[in-house]
């Protein structure tokens, strides 16, 4: 049984470390317990290292991204997904995510991602990125534009900025929320459910070159009329 156990260790850190010597463009035996994984340190290196992980069986506990690849063998082979509590499932945020209490005044958050930085796929569709990522309304609207990648990136910097100007999707799966346009182009947030999508309250603002995609995302709560004539009059 110790055996077996240890031959299943030895698989498992095996498909961890290949994983991420493909994201940091090694081989496997380049990777060590001292590896940095500090270039996986940001919001789109965090969100492509947690997918990997997830297709392996993994998820990642909420909080910091480890900065070794020991730190990341040491969080994830000494305790498996299923003793990290539950996770939404893809297209079910919880059920109360829109009747989360936003905080008075304006709350505002901004995203800005290197378009080159997002992976290069033969066909968006079955990228895993991409699926993982993005809906696919989305998918649709970018692959048919002439730099898709500008496009995706402007689509993620929204996603992100939503998660930075209200907390409570921090836990809602990327390609739930999604950015969508309206009769005359204007882009907005919606949230996927499985049978229809739902207008989110929050203002986006998304631009883009072939280099840098930007997005600002706002939402301000709504005062009663007789509180803001009150305001009014006390200035």
């Amino acid at each position: 049984m110790l055996a077996l156990l240890k031959r299943v260790l030895m698989n498992q850190s095996k498909q961890l470390r290949d994983l991420v010597a493909t994201m940091l463009m090694l081989s496997g035996n380049e990777v060590r317990a001292e590896s940095s994984l500090r270039s996986l340190n940001s919001s789109l290196g965090g969100a492509k290292l947690k997918l990997g992980l997830k297709r392996l069986g993994w998820i990642l506990p909420e909080g910091p991204l480890p900065m070794t690849m020991g730190e990341l063998e040491a969080v994830l082979l000494s305790k498996r997904p299923d003793d990290t509590g539950t996770v939404a499932p893809p297209g079910e945020p919880p059920p109360n995510i829109l009747a989360s209490v936003i905080s008075p005044g304006v709350q505002i958050g901004l995203d800005l991602q290197d378009v080159r930085s997002l992976p290069l796929a033969d066909d968006y569709w079955e990228h895993a990125f991409y699926c993982d990522t993005f809906g696919g309304s989305e998918i649709a609207y970018a692959v048919i534009q002439a730099e898709p990648r500008s496009h995706f990136a402007g689509f993620w910097c929204a996603k992100e900025a939503l998660r930075k100007c209200d907390h409570s999707f921090q836990r809602v799966e990327m390609r739930s929320t999604v950015v969508t346009h309206d009769a005359s182009g204007r882009p907005y947030l919606a949230l996927q459910r499985q049978d229809s999508n739902v207008r989110l309250p929050h203002a986006v603002s998304i631009s883009h070159t072939s280099d840098l995609a930007m997005a600002i995302v706002m939402i301000a709560e709504t005062l009663p009329a007789g509180a803001r004539a009150f305001q009014c009059e006390g200035q």
